[in-house]
């Protein structure tokens, strides 16, 4: 068995993915991964292992630790490394390296073994929760939840990273902003150990997250932060971000991410602009086809099905004339 057939299975690199993984891994990276495999290491025995010296170990792992090939674990002062996966990699590659160098057709099935793998990793819990349990471990995205919990969670933040989003990079199906996604206190230590993301301050991120929110973006986290600590932000599409493409095909629509909040429609005070048709990624408000006149002049009406609200208060940030509010369920 050669190097690179070794790697391959013991890194768990998907089949659609086998032809571009030269450029994502090279030969001194596959040799650490199949001489590490399931061991956890010091630098020294790293060095050993590969005939490197110290410094020759330390700057390889450093390489391999920034590009996610390897995990790192601190205990005492002392690293130690450990084999990571194709699924961390991939992640990795995609925001921050050659990602659009794969042709187009090949990045879309790559992308889409992505969602299944995803689905796969968070299925168990996903459908624990669609019966009423608690997920035996925290799901990402956990919640939907509107721009002023969101702000309250940068207040309590200590460190903040910014990142690009993994699923726009991956999926590249709308134009919205992909500098969006916000790590917080350990994530953000992690990333910026790591090498990559940039350093927010509290305002700097509050105005993101209200940038974000008026480009169309969706906000999802933990909503039990306060009891299991901060860790993420996202700014989501529907187009392109894995939970919610997740959730419509598990069909776990307000288990996961769950919706606290749904809109109501005050028709009374709406002037039919229509700037909450644009901004629903799911299509709860709508138009019906009919047109209704207000103040002699004739625009299309505006409906509302609050079955297919997800609780992100987009349409109400948006509606000049406060005709949407969100109610608590």
């Amino acid at each position: 068995m050669t190097l690179l057939d070794e790697f391959l299975a013991i890194f768990g690199v998907w089949e659609v993915a086998r032809p571009f993984v030269t450029m994502m891994v090279d030969e001194q990276e596959m040799e650490l991964v199949v001489r590490m495999q399931d061991q956890s290491m010091t630098t020294g025995q790293a060095a050993d292992l590969l005939g490197l010296s110290h410094e020759e170990a330390s700057s390889l792992l450093q390489r391999a630790y920034s590009r996610c090939i390897v995990n790192k674990t601190v205990e005492n002062g002392a690293p130690t490394y450990s084999v990571a996966d194709f699924y961390g990699r991939l992640d990795h590659f995609a925001k921050y390296e050659n990602w659009d160098d794969i042709p187009a057709e090949n990045r879309k099935a790559i992308n889409r073994r992505f969602l299944d793998a995803f689905i796969d990793k968070h299925r168990p819990n996903v459908e624990r929760k669609m019966r009423g349990l608690a997920a035996e471990n925290a799901l990402p995205n956990d919640t939907v939840l509107l721009l002023s919990e969101v702000e309250e969670m940068l207040d309590a933040a200590t460190h903040i990273v910014v990142q690009p989003c993994d699923c726009r990079r991956l999926g590249q199906n709308c134009d919205l902003p992909v500098e969006a996604c916000i790590w917080l206190d350990d994530g953000a230590r992690e990333a910026l150990d790591r090498g990559y993301g940039r350093r927010l301050t509290r305002e700097e991120a509050k105005e993101l997250v209200r940038w974000a929110d008026k480009r169309g973006l969706m906000h999802t986290a933990d909503s039990e932060w306060q009891t299991r600590g901060l860790h993420a932000i996202c700014n989501c599409c529907a187009c392109d971000c894995y939970p919610f493409r997740a959730a419509q095909e598990l069909g776990s629509k307000g288990a996961w991410p769950k919706s606290h909040y749904v809109a109501a429609h005050d028709r009374a005070l709406c002037d039919l602009c229509g700037a909450c048709v644009k901004r629903c990624h799911f299509e709860a408000f709508y138009h019906d086809g009919s047109t209704v006149d207000v103040a002699g002049k004739l625009k299309e009406n505006v409906l509302l099905d609050p079955e297919k609200c997800w609780g992100c208060g987009l349409c109400a940030n948006t509606c000049p004339e406060g005709a949407i509010v969100m109610e608590r369920i």
